[in-house]
């Protein structure tokens, strides 16, 4: 009888721990899934490194978004102003024009005047020549500013005529010119570069002539 207790006891014991055991068995795959849900779950920390990877993605397409737009005026040629056309000139601009002082009346000498510095020599065309090609430069500027701008061609000559007293003085200057040059203003400005210039006495006045051929 005692036999037969103990071997029921132990039958009971090895029953319940092969009965605990597979329990433990049994509920470990099921905890397992949790404990994989748990590590595959991503940190707040990179959650919040992905939410700013998109924020500078989006960041990103708007600026090149900006930079498509701006991109064909940078890509292409720049625009370029078109040049201004010349200026139509009709056959009343580029008639001739004469413009300035008498100079067929003859100079006036006094007799007997203190004053009188004359010389006893007439004056050469070199003499003349000399102190005439040191205003040439402020005679050409002269005929540019004239010009109704600086692509306009006015074909034709400007003629630059003056009288040189006995004195060396100049005493009268006339300009003749096409006419779109004289509503330049052409004749006051040589008049003034012509006016100053200062030749030596001589025995006579006369009256010289330099053309310049319009290019």
């Amino acid at each position: 009888m005692k036999g037969f207790l103990l071997g029921l006891i132990v039958a009971g014991v090895g029953f319940a721990g092969y009965y605990y055991l597979k329990g433990s068995h049994l509920r470990w795959p099921l905890e397992q899934p949790a404990a994989t849900v748990d590590a595959g779950a991503a940190p707040p920390k990179e959650a919040r490194e992905k939410k700013k990877k998109r924020r500078r993605g989006a960041v990103r397409e708007a600026r090149n978004e900006v930079a498509e737009q701006a991109a064909p005026g940078r890509s292409g040629a720049a625009p370029t102003e078109p040049e201004p056309e010349p200026v139509k000139l009709s056959p009343a601009d580029l008639k001739l024009v004469s413009q300035g002082d008498d100079l067929s009346r003859p100079d006036v000498v006094h007799m007997g005047d203190a004053t009188d510095d004359t010389g006893s020599r007439e004056l050469t065309q070199d003499d003349i020549d000399a102190k005439f090609r040191a205003k040439e430069d402020a005679i050409l500027g002269c005929i540019s500013k004239a010009r109704p701008d600086e692509d306009t061609y006015v074909p034709g000559r400007v003629t630059v005529k003056f009288r040189i007293q006995r004195t060396g003085n100049v005493r009268g200057v006339r300009v003749e010119a096409p006419s779109i040059l004289q509503k330049g203003g052409i004749y006051g400005c040589i008049k003034g570069v012509v006016g100053g210039i200062r030749f030596p006495p001589s025995s006579s006045s006369q009256v010289v002539s330099y053309p310049f051929s319009l290019t």
